[in-house]
């Protein structure tokens, strides 16, 4: 999959309470990519999924 692009299906895997908020994490059902939303300036950091 080097080099294509993934129109991202999420799912929501859970919540993480933080002092700050609340972290969110999701899961592309197709590439298997997670990715976290911080409740600090609403960042959003993409976990890469295991290509197989």
């Amino acid at each position: 999959m080097a080099g294509e692009q993934c129109s991202h299906i999420l799912e929501l895997l859970g919540e993480q309470k933080t002092e700050g908020g609340s972290n969110l994490y999701y899961r592309c059902l197709r590439c298997g990519d997670v990715f976290v939303k911080t409740p600090q300036d609403d960042k959003v950091y993409r976990v890469p999924g295991v290509r197989r």
